[in-house]
């Protein structure tokens, strides 16, 4: 375990062997199960009372166990023999195995067992083996089994007395006394008992429990939980949003190209030495070109203001551009819209004009953009053809 998980093993170190280990478990309980499904299976049965109220939930259990009772009662009277059912079945599988066992008598009780190459020894007068199953469980492992048949005594004999029917039926044989209804039971003069207030949250109630994320299993392994990733629109390509909440999308329009994403790809490590050299022959190289030189610095005040100034010139003033006028492509969105049809929802048409009115602002938001681009396409082309007639 201290190599497939650290962290598992200090956890086992600081529990108790006797909570987790068979070999320090004490045997008088003649259980050998390290599980809690006693409790599971308990808490399962009470499933549903657990949503009553406090007196209705007390009402519900008490019935339940009632009708448990007097099923145990009634399926013990219809088994043979001295031990129960499922205790039978696990004998008889050691019996089974008891195969492959050869018992030798040392006297008094006290026998070698052989199973496989391997030996074990055995007292059937204290009814223990050195596999410790037989003390744990009380029922004769393999190796108990082959002693006894030795001495030719009966294997069911010799199992503990708590697995017998006798005791079964002794552990069902009380009844849970039946109560009367609350409207007949006599009244006291006392305070009152009023339930707490009722707060009903939002959302369906929750009945399972939050499972943590290494539980939660798939077909293609554990789920990993979405939250914090960014997605994008599978139509337009746009972050924050996906094709269900694109704009583009419902009103029709064309999608915009998608812009290709470009993965940085991870630079190799480079150690001290090899960064000196690269830089030093980055500097010789620039030296030959005549770039770089000792003497004078490439970057002087003079120079930074002699471009910042050269720059301020060149800037061209801010145009105000005012509303485009209407055109073709805007009636033509206008009119294919479908004619609005009022509904019992509505009691007047304002809704569907409010409707109408942001329909047709987006549509001429999006003539606008397009027109505007197209322009800039247009200056561009201009400007290239008087480049090349210069």
């Amino acid at each position: 375990m201290l190599v497939l998980s650290r962290e598992a093993h200090d956890w086992l170190d600081e529990l108790d062997p006797k909570t987790w280990v068979r070999a320090y478990q004490n045997d008088f309980a003649k259980c050998d199960v390290l599980l809690n499904n006693n409790c599971e299976v308990f808490n399962r049965y009470i499933l549903e009372a657990r949503e009553m109220p406090i007196i209705s939930m007390c009402q519900r259990i008490k019935g339940q166990n009632m009708g448990m009772n007097y099923g145990k009662q009634q399926e013990a009277l219809k088994w043979h023999g001295t031990i129960c059912p499922k205790i039978r079945k696990k004998l008889d599988k050691n019996i089974e195995f008891a195969r492959t066992c050869h018992a030798s008598p040392a006297g008094k009780g006290l026998f070698v067992v052989n199973d496989r190459g391997m030996d074990f020894s055995v007292n059937t007068r204290m009814e223990k083996c050195s596999c410790k199953r037989w003390d744990l469980s009380g029922i004769p492992c393999s190796h108990g089994v082959s002693a006894l048949r030795y001495d030719k005594i009966p294997p069911e004999s010799r199992v503990n007395s708590c697995y017998s029917i006798e005791t079964y039926c002794k552990a069902y044989e009380p009844i849970i006394m039946p109560c009367n209804d609350v409207t007949e039971c006599a009244k006291m003069n006392g305070r009152k008992i009023i339930p707490p207030p009722f707060q009903r949250k939002k959302g369906r109630r929750a009945k399972n429990r939050r499972q943590q994320p290494e539980e939660k299993h798939s077909k293609k392994g554990v789920k990993i939980n979405k939250a914090g990733t960014v997605i994008h629109c599978g139509y337009c390509g746009a972050v924050g949003h996906n094709i269900n909440g694109c704009l583009d999308w419902k009103l029709g329009l064309k999608p915009k190209k998608k812009t290709k994403r470009h993965r940085v790809r991870a630079e190799p490590d480079v150690s001290s030495s090899d960064e000196e050299t690269v830089c030093q022959t980055q500097e010789i190289n620039l030296q030959t070109a005549g770039v770089l030189s000792h003497e004078q610095p490439l970057y002087v005040a003079q120079i930074v203001q002699s471009l910042s100034q050269e720059r301020e010139s060149r800037q061209r003033e801010e145009v105000v551009q005012g509303p485009l006028p209407e055109n073709a492509f805007i009636q033509q969105q206008a009119l294919s819209q479908p004619p609005v049809q009022p509904s019992t929802a509505t009691k007047t048409d304002d809704v569907h004009r409010k409707r109408e009115v942001i329909a047709i602002a987006r549509l001429r938001a999006a003539a606008e953009r397009r027109e505007i681009a197209d322009q800039a396409k247009f200056d561009a082309a201009i400007a290239k053809l008087k480049e090349e007639e210069e």
